[in-house]
């Protein structure tokens, strides 16, 4: 990934000092899969899947999509395609595929609308309001033979497809406990709105808060990294700065995992400036990433696999680069029907987590999580 983290706000994604004028619509890219951007709400990575994709040459985005005029006004500002303010033109243009990045509340509907259209999905995350939702999506793009990917970015870092391949190579043994906090503060509405009145900060639009908003990011990172399922979980919500929405702004979580190891996700939406460190503890090693002041992963226990038993590393990338890889994977996954690197199915999984989670913290005791067939 390219190391562009010093000219980019590792929150929004927005780029520091540089101006952005509406891009004027060049000729189409001769045999690019023809991609659609529907909604503007989640707008940090609605803004960002536009910039990175500008000049990739497997896609062209051709069409977006949103309810409101501003918005949808700014995503054809930034890609020059076509605006569809109507969900089914959106899906009915020549399209093959979209990312839903608009608000969860809408992503099942607009998901079902692709689906129905034959065009393929690339859902942003959460997925949906719940895992029944989700199991919904999942069955309309079955029905329709069309892909449902999803949208978790950290498996497409150069970081974590490194500790990974640590990992999977056994040299340190089996991972028995992850640690995981992701701090930052609340995302202002839009890139003109400077209020925290928003999508993050409604209930009827999310299905959780500040806590949900990069506590699912851990969720996911940790099934893929150790391979497993979470079963059991003990949390608790609060709401420490921001009294005045109903929504956590702040939560912890304890899991135990279905190969008895365990695992810790600390989020909050209270933080001046963004953190996100992680530790993995084996048993013969172990591995440590801290995102601030610049990203800094050590490994140690791994001499053979590594050339040295500590290892530290310097690696300057951001989940802005990774959401290109999300999207290059997508469009490989429907031309060549390769499993796509996060499935619906895996999307699913970490809702049933954060219905879990959250019925946790509502009730102050154990819940056991339940897996369903999708």
């Amino acid at each position: 990934m390219s190391n562009n983290s010093s000219q980019i706000n590792s929150v929004t994604g927005e780029r520091i000092g540089v101006s952005s004028a509406p891009r004027k619509k060049s000729e189409k890219k001769k045999g690019a899969f023809r991609f659609g951007v529907a909604g503007y709400d989640i707008w940090p990575h609605a803004i960002n899947f536009c910039q990175v994709l500008e000049d990739v040459d497997f896609l062209d985005i051709t069409a977006v999509y949103d309810e409101h005029p501003r918005h949808l006004e700014r995503l054809v500002e930034l890609t020059g395609a076509k605006g569809y303010t109507n969900l089914e033109e959106f899906c009915n243009s020549d399209i093959q595929g979209a990312v839903i990045t608009d608000r969860t509340s809408q992503r099942c509907a607009i998901a079902k609308a692709l689906a129905a259209a034959g065009k393929h999905v690339l859902s942003d995350k959460p997925m949906s309001m719940s895992a029944a939702e989700g199991r919904e999506m999942i069955q309309a793009c079955k029905n329709a033979g069309v892909l449902l990917m999803g949208g978790f970015n950290l498996r497409l870092w150069y970081t974590w497809k490194l500790v990974k391949r640590v990992l999977d190579s056994g040299e340190l043994g089996k991972p028995f406990h992850l640690y995981c906090a992701y701090n930052t503060d609340l995302i202002r509405r839009s890139e003109w709105e400077n209020t925290f009145h928003s999508v993050w900060t409604d209930p009827a639009v999310t299905p959780g808060g500040g806590w949900l908003t990069h506590g699912d990011h851990a969720i996911d990172l940790t099934r893929w990294l150790f391979g497993v399922d979470f079963v059991e979980v003990l949390a608790d919500m609060r709401t420490l700065r921001y009294p005045e929405f109903k929504l956590e702004d702040y939560g912890v979580a304890h899991y135990m995992l279905s190969d008895g190891s365990t695992a810790l996700i600390a989020s909050d939406a209270i933080s001046d400036q963004i953190r996100l460190d992680v530790i993995i503890a084996c048993q013969r090693g172990g591995i440590s990433y801290a995102l601030t002041p610049e990203p800094k992963l050590k490994i140690w226990g791994a001499p053979v696999l590594l050339g040295a038993n500590v290892v530290e590393y310097s690696v300057p990338e951001n989940w802005v680069d990774a959401l290109r890889e999300l999207s290059r994977e997508f469009v490989n996954a429907i031309e060549t029907g390769a499993k796509p690197p996060v499935t619906a199915e895996d999307n699913c999984r970490v809702m049933e987590v954060i219905d879990a989670t959250y019925q946790s913290a509502r009730e102050s005791r154990k819940v056991t999580i339940r897996q369903h067939p999708v």
